[in-house]
């Protein structure tokens, strides 16, 4: 897995700056459609939400440099969610925007002010990389190519060897909670949606109007498991392999025009930065 640096986050941090910008200037069905799928009733929900995990952060990324006790909480996400949600429930929707700028420009400081040693302390890279670089790809408006090459360097590089240091009772929930009987088969509907993903996004840097064939989703999983049901469990993890490394060289060459191009935006939110949301362990 490539390392984490204070850049990534900067950059991840610059790109925030965006985010409001960019839902404002999406259609009203669309904003719709992107608040729902998110689980919020409203862009103030859930800015509420991502500045009460900037908060907490900030202040335990101070804690830790400052050597001062601050107990360690088991988070509740839910419960923690929905009090941040309610924190701010009677504050103007002007003053949270701004105080999210405000948080925004506050991390910043903060993340420039480090230390390399201080950044690699692990609670510390943890806590920034989970709240500010992974929080922008679970709540994503836009794939940016920064976004989806870390993504494919970082969460799906290590994603099989992830799973296999888990106990094997965590193992057997995560697969049943993933509808999956096996792992080889969870992996293998991943790489039969890159297959797809690969050629259809292939296509359209040739020919913008190409449309990819429609498919039923069930029967296509179900299609993709089969296939790969006769190969040896080694030459599933290297076809998922070669499949990642093709979508980061992909991610490099594509054209600005093409990467923004809204299908194949729609290509790399769905199946590289929500895809691994939906199948994190």
């Amino acid at each position: 897995m490539a390392e984490l640096t204070k850049s990534q986050i900067l950059t991840a941090l610059d790109e925030w700056g965006e985010y409001v910008p960019r839902f404002e200037a999406l259609s009203a069905g669309a904003r719709a459609d992107f608040l729902k799928t998110q689980g919020y009733a409203s862009l103030h929900d859930l800015l509420a939400h991502i500045v009460g995990w900037w908060e907490e952060a900030e202040a335990i990324v101070n804690a830790t440099i400052e050597k001062r006790d601050r107990p360690r909480r088991d988070y509740e996400f839910d419960t923690f969610n929905a009090g941040s949600v309610a924190h701010f429930k009677d504050t103007s929707e002007s003053e949270l925007l701004a105080h999210f700028e405000g948080m925004r420009k506050k991390l910043t400081a903060q993340v420039k002010g480090l230390t390399d040693e201080q950044f690699k302390i692990r609670r510390v890279s943890v806590w920034l990389n989970g709240v500010i670089l992974a929080h922008i790809k679970e709540h994503n408006l836009y794939a940016s190519r920064f976004l989806i090459l870390d993504a494919l360097a970082r969460e799906w590089a290590t994603y099989i060897p992830g799973f296999g240091g888990l106990s094997a009772d965590k193992q057997t929930a995560f697969l049943k909670k993933q509808g999956f009987a096996r792992f080889r088969d969870l992996v293998a509907h991943i790489i039969g949606w890159w297959d797809l993903m690969l050629e259809s996004i292939i296509a359209m840097a040739k020919d913008i109007e190409y449309h990819s064939p429609s498919e039923d989703i069930d029967a296509f999983n179900a299609r993709i498991i089969q296939n790969f049901s006769t190969l040896d469990e080694s030459e599933v993890w290297k076809k998922f392999e070669s499949n990642r490394q093709s979508l980061l060289e992909l991610a490099i060459t594509l054209s600005p025009e093409t990467l923004d191009h809204r299908k194949v935006q729609d290509w790399f939110t769905g199946d590289v930065l929500e895809h691994y949301f939906e199948h994190a362990y």
